[in-house]
C-alpha cells in the first residue's frame, strides 16, 4: 500500500453510513478506504479482459493507468456526503462533526433545499471543481464527475447540474474546514488508488461515453459490496485512526467469491473433434458444412465483430452459435456469454442446452466455478436453475467442494441473481427483453452495459422481431459495436435489408470505438449472397461465405386449405387414418380453441392445445410434455401413435417438436417456413418407413385467408391484431404459385424470404390496389411505431468528450420481466398477468386442485400476508390475461378483490388475484371465463 498521510479529527469524524442498533457507524475515509480497495481487485480479478482492455484503451493501453482511474473514481464516489447537507441527517454523528470545527445546522429543516445537492451530485460538482483547480479544463472534468454523479444510477441532467451547482446552494456544500477535509480525503483516495501520478498526463483526456458508463457500473459494484455491512463491519470507536493497509477488502471479497472470468483458451480442436466433445456427435458423424464456416469464420476474424449465421431449421445454428462464441471469446477476452431468445418457453430449453455444453467442456476450457443465470420474470420455476441456485449457495458458504460431486461445473452466485445485477454472471440465458433493456433509459443502466461488455452475445431467431423491437435491438447493438463486443446473430434466413440494418447499427457503433477502428464500408450485403450464408463484419468491410448443402432435405407439398371446421377435419381424418401426428397452427388464441373444441370431437383423447393463456405451472408442463412426446429421437421415445397439436404461434420458434403433418393459418413467410421447419424435422428410421403411409410425405396446408377470393380474403383477427395485411398478403403472393405443388426446403427458404420482403410488386394485377393500400398502411405504421419506439431510448455513443449528464433523462424507472417492464420494449399495451386461486363450495381459497403433490390444495389465507411457501405456489400460478381484459377498468376490478395483506408479500405483491370456482369458473369485467387445464383459460361469448 502507498503511503497515506494521517487524516485530521474533523477528516476521520465525517460518516457515510449512520449509527446502527449497536451504535456502530462507517467514517466516510473507511467506506472511500473499501470501495478503492473493492474496485482495484473488481479490475484485476473480477472484469472481463475485454473489458479491462476497453478501460485501459482510453489511456493509450495503460492497464495500470486504467486500474488508477476506475479505482479513485469507486474511492471518491461518495465525496458528496462530506458537506452540510448530507451530515445533517444523523444528529449524533453532525454534533460530533461540528465539535470538531464542521459546521452542520442542528436540524435538517435549516436546509429546507437539500434536495438540490443530493450527494451523488454534489460528487459530481466536488471532483469537477478539484479537477479544475488543478489546472484540467470543465469539460474534461465533468466527464470523469459524472461518474460519481451517476451512482445512484441516473447521471444528473442538464437543469439538475446547474440548479445544484456549489456556487448556487453554497450552505449545502460547506466551506472553511469543509473544503479543507474534503481535500485530505481527495488527496488520500488518489494516493491510495495510484491515480496522484497520472493527474497531470490525464489533465487533457476526455472520457468517452463508453467508458463513463461502464465506469460508473463498476463504481456503483464496488460501493454495493462495500457498503454490505456484513462483509465490511461498523466501527465502534468514536474517531477510528485509518492504519493505510486493507485486509478488509480481502477478507469480504474472499467470503464473496465473486467468480472469476470465464477465460477461454484457443480452440485448437478441428471443427469435428470440437463439434464432437462439445455436443456429443455420433461416431463418424460430421459437423454440418454451415457449422463449420462458422467455427472458420469465428476463428480468422482479426477484431470483434457481428456475425449472421444464416441456415434452415433444423441445421444446427445453435450448435454453430456456441463453437463461434468459443472461439471469440478465446480470441477477444471476452469472460462470458449472454444468449438472447424470443419467449420464456424457448429460454427455458435454450438453458439447459447451455449448461450441457458448459459440462462437456475439457479441464483446459472449463468454466467450473463460474456463475450462470436465467434471467426471465418466471425463471425461478425452472428446475434446473433453482437446482443450480441451491449449488451456488453451497459454494458460497465454502462448503468442502472436495468432499462431494458437484453435478454442474457452473453454478447461480446468489449475489448475482438479484434483477439488476443478474446479467453480471459470467453465463446469462435470457428472453430478448434482457437484452432489449440495454437501450432502454431506466435506472441503474450501466450495470446492464457493464454486464453485456464483457461477453459474447447470441440473439437467437432474429428475424422474429417488429419494427418496434428491432429500432430497440439497432441501439443495442450500436452500443454493442462501441463495447467491441462480438455478436452471434441467428435466424433461418433474413430478408437483405433487415441484414443490413443489423450490420450498419453494428458498424456505427464500432466508428465510436475508443481508439476509433472503422471507416464504414457501406457497400451492402445483398440478398443474392447464396444460402445457408454466415455474414459478418471484418472492420469497416462487410463479407459473406456461403456454406454447401447439408443433404438434409425436406420436400413439402402445399396447398391452400378452405377455413372451415368440415375441410379441417376431413384432411385430418384422411391423413391419419392410419396414425401419424399433425400440428395445426393458428395465429389467435381464440382460433386455438375453436379448433381443438372440433378437432376433439372427432379424435376425442388424442387432441392436445399448446398457447400463452396457460398458468407458468401448466406451461411448463406442457412444454415438456411437447417435447416428450414430438421431441428428437433421443428425448421422444413414446411418440403417440394418433395425435393432433392445435397450438398458437408458441411452438414456431426454438422447440425442436417434429410432427408428420402441418395446417398453418396464413402468416408472414418466413414465419410460414419456420411452421414448416416442424415437419419431419428428424429422421427416424433408415427411410421414413416409421411414419404411417398417408404422412410418408411431408405436407402443408394453408388455411386462415380464402384463397378463392383474389386477393385473398385474410382472416380479421390475424389481418386487424396480429401480424398486418402488408405481410400477409405478400406471403400469399409467394406461396400461392406453389399451391398444389411443393416447396423444397432449404432451397426455396431465402428466394421466397427475399421476394416477399423486397420492395418488387408481387401478385396478379386485381391484387395490385389492395397491396398498394396495405403496403402504404405498414409504412405508416412501422413509422410511428419507431418514433414511439425512440422516446425511452438512450442516444447513440457521442463522441469522447461529452459527459453523459442527462444519458438518462425522462428515464422509466426500474426495467424488469413484469409484463409492464416488457410493455417498454415490446409495442402494444403490456398484458395483464393474475393469479389463478381456487374458491372452495365452503369460500375456502386454496391452491389449485390439479398441481401435483405437495403443492395442490394449499390452503390460502385470506386475512393475512401468506408464507413464502404458499406465495411461491401462488406465483407459479400466475397467467397472463386476454388482451381485451389489458384495462384499467378490468384492473381495477381484480384488485379490489384481492387481499389487501396480500401486497406485502414479495412474491406475490406484483399480481392481482383471479378467483375460480372449483369447476374453474369465474367472471372478470362482466364476461364468464373458465380455465381448465386441458384448455388453458377461455373466455365465453356474451349472452345475446
Amino acid at each position: 500500500m502507498r503511503h497515506q498521510s494521517a487524516l485530521s479529527d474533523a477528516a476521520r469524524s465525517v460518516w457515510a453510513k449512520s449509527l446502527d442498533e449497536q451504535g456502530g457507524w462507517l467514517p466516510l475515509w473507511q467506506h472511500l478506504d473499501d470501495s478503492t480497495d473493492v474496485a482495484r481487485r473488481l479490475f484485476a480479478e473480477w472484469l472481463a479482459p475485454s473489458v479491462a482492455q476497453l478501460f485501459a484503451a482510453e489511456f493509450g493501453g495503460d492497464a495500470t493507468a486504467a486500474c488508477a482511474a476506475v479505482s479513485f473514481l469507486a474511492g471518491v464516489h461518495d465525496l458528496g456526503k462530506a458537506t452540510p447537507a448530507f451530515a445533517v441527517q444523523d444528529t449524533v454523528l453532525a454534533k460530533r462533526m461540528c465539535d470538531l470545527g464542521l459546521y452542520v445546522p442542528l436540524t435538517k429543516s435549516e436546509l429546507p433545499d437539500r434536495q438540490l445537492a443530493h450527494h451523488s451530485l454534489a460528487g459530481h460538482h466536488l471532483l469537477v471543481e478539484w479537477l479544475v483547480g488543478r489546472g484540467w479544463s470543465r469539460g474534461v472534468a465533468r466527464t470523469w464527475g459524472v461518474v460519481l454523479g451517476g451512482h445512484h444510477g441516473v447521471p444528473p441532467d442538464a437543469m439538475a447540474e446547474q440548479r445544484g451547482r456549489p456556487g448556487e446552494v453554497p450552505q449545502l456544500f460547506g466551506s472553511g474546514a469543509w473544503e479543507m477535509v474534503r481535500e485530505e480525503l481527495v488527496q488520500r483516495i488518489a494516493i491510495r488508488s495510484g491515480a496522484v501520478t497520472f493527474l497531470e498526463t490525464w489533465r487533457d483526456r476526455a472520457l468517452s461515453q463508453q467508458f463513463q458508463v461502464l465506469a460508473t457500473g463498476v463504481v456503483i459494484m464496488s460501493d454495493w459490496i462495500a457498503s454490505n455491512a456484513d462483509l465490511f463491519p461498523y466501527c465502534s470507536e468514536q474517531l477510528p485512526a485509518p492504519d493505510g493497509t486493507a485486509p478488509r477488502a480481502a477478507e469480504a471479497l474472499t467470503r464473496l467469491r465473486l467468480p472469476a472470468p470465464w477465460r477461454s483458451p484457443p480452440v485448437r480442436l478441428s471443427a469435428a473433434e470440437l463439434f464432437r466433445e462439445r455436443f456429443e456427435l455420433p461416431p463418424g458423424a460430421q459437423p454440418r458444412p454451415v457449422q463449420e464456416v462458422a467455427i472458420d469464420v469465428a476463428r480468422e476474424m482479426a477484431e470483434p465483430g457481428i456475425v449472421i449465421i444464416e441456415a434452415p431449421m433444423g441445421e444446427g445454428k445453435t450448435e454453430a452459435a456456441l463453437a463461434a462464441a468459443e472461439a471469440l471469446a478465446a480470441q477477444t477476452g471476452a469472460g462470458g456469454l449472454f444468449v438472447a431468445l424470443p419467449t420464456q418457453a424457448t429460454t427455458d430449453a435454450m438453458f439447459a442446452r447451455i449448461v450441457d455444453w458448459l459440462d462437456r467442456m475439457d479441464s483446459a476450457s472449463s468454466p467450473a466455478g463460474s456463475s450462470i443465470t436465467l434471467s426471465h420474470g418466471k425463471a425461478r420455476f425452472n428446475h434446473l436453475f433453482r437446482g443450480l441456485m441451491i449449488e451456488g449457495r453451497l459454494r458460497e458458504v465454502g462448503c468442502d467442494e472436495s468432499s462431494r460431486e458437484v453435478p454442474h461445473v457452473v453454478a447461480a452466485h446468489s449475489w448475482l441473481s438479484g434483477r439488476k445485477k443478474a446479467q453480471l454472471a459470467n453465463f446469462t440465458v435470457g428472453t430478448i427483453d434482457q437484452l432489449l433493456f440495454a437501450a432502454l433509459k431506466s435506472r441503474h443502466l450501466m450495470l446492464r452495459h457493464l454486464g453485456l461488455a464483457g461477453k459474447v452475445v447470441i440473439i437467437d431467431e432474429i428475424h422474429a422481431y417488429d419494427a418496434y423491437m428491432s429500432s430497440y435491438l439497432a441501439k443495442v447493438l450500436t452500443w454493442l459495436g462501441a463495447y467491441r463486443v462480438p455478436v452471434v446473430a441467428l435466424s433461418a434466413t433474413l430478408p437483405a435489408d433487415r441484414r443490413r440494418a443489423l450490420v450498419t447499427a453494428y458498424q456505427t457503433g464500432m466508428a465510436r470505438a475508443v481508439p476509433a477502428s472503422v471507416q464504414i464500408d457501406a457497400s451492402p450485403v445483398d440478398g443474392s449472397v447464396g444460402y445457408p450464408v454466415v455474414t459478418w463484419t471484418d472492420g469497416g468491410r462487410v463479407r459473406a461465405r456461403v456454406a454447401a448443402a447439408s443433404g438434409r432435405r425436406t420436400t413439402v407439398r402445399i396447398d391452400a386449405l378452405d377455413d372451415d371446421p368440415g375441410s379441417l377435419l376431413a384432411v385430418l381424418r384422411d391423413a391419419l387414418a392410419e396414425g401419424g401426428t399433425a400440428l395445426v397452427v393458428r395465429n389467435t388464441v381464440r382460433r386455438v380453441l375453436d379448433a381443438a373444441e372440433v378437432i376433439e370431437r372427432e379424435f376425442p383423447g388424442e387432441v392436445t392445445v399448446a398457447h400463452s393463456r396457460f398458468i407458468t405451472a401448466d406451461r411448463l408442463r406442457n412444454d415438456d410434455a411437447l417435447l416428450d412426446r414430438f421431441g428428437a429421437p433421443g428425448r421422444a421415445l413414446q411418440r403417440p401413435h394418433r395425435h393432433v397439436v392445435v397450438a398458437s404461434q408458441v411452438v414456431e420458434q426454438s422447440l425442436d417438436v417434429d410432427f408428420d403433418l402441418l395446417v398453418t393459418d396464413l402468416a408472414p413467410i418466413d414465419l410460414i417456413l419456420q411452421r414448416m421447419g416442424r415437419l419431419h424435422r428428424h429422421q427416424r428410421g433408415t427411410d421414413q418407413r416409421d411414419r404411417p403411409e398417408r404422412v410418408r410425405a411431408a405436407r402443408a396446408l394453408i388455411t386462415g385467408a380464402d384463397f378463392n377470393q383474389s386477393p385473398p380474403a385474410l382472416e380479421p383477427g390475424a389481418r386487424r391484431y396480429v401480424y398486418g395485411a402488408h405481410a400477409l398478403l405478400r406471403s400469399a403472393a409467394v406461396l400461392v404459385p406453389h399451391f398444389g405443388g411443393t416447396i423444397e426446403l432449404p432451397d426455396d427458404i431465402a428466394p421466397l424470404v427475399q421476394t416477399a420482403y423486397g420492395d418488387q410488386p408481387l401478385g396478379p394485377v386485381d391484387w395490385q390496389d389492395a397491396m398498394q393500400q396495405a403496403e402504404s398502411d405498414w409504412l405508416a405504421d412501422t413509422a410511428r411505431r419507431e418514433e414511439r419506439a425512440r422516446d425511452f431510448q438512450i442516444a447513440d455513443p457521442a463522441k469522447p468528450g461529452r459527459a453523459i449528464v442527462g444519458w438518462l433523462s425522462a428515464n422509466v424507472g426500474e426495467a424488469d420481466e413484469s409484463s409492464e417492464g416488457r410493455g417498454q420494449v415490446r409495442d402494444g399495451a403490456p398484458s395483464l398477468e393474475a393469479i389463478l386461486v381456487q374458491v372452495g363450495a365452503d369460500g375456502r381459497l386454496h391452491t389449485p386442485s390439479w398441481l401435483g403433490a405437495p403443492v395442490l390444495d394449499l390452503a390460502v389465507p385470506s386475512d393475512k400476508t401468506p408464507p413464502d411457501e404458499v406465495a411461491e405456489v401462488l406465483a407459479s400460478c400466475a397467467i397472463r390475461l386476454p388482451l381485451e381484459f389489458s384495462n384499467a377498468e378490468t384492473e381495477k376490478e381484480l384488485w379490489e378483490s384481492t387481499p389487501p395483506a396480500w401486497e406485502h408479500s414479495p412474491l406475490i405483491y406484483r399480481w392481482p388475484a383471479l378467483f375460480v370456482d372449483d369447476a374453474g369458473w369465474a367472471v372478470i369485467n362482466g364476461r364468464r371465463v373458465r380455465y381448465t387445464t386441458g384448455r388453458g383459460l377461455e373466455v365465453m361469448e356474451r349472452e345475446q
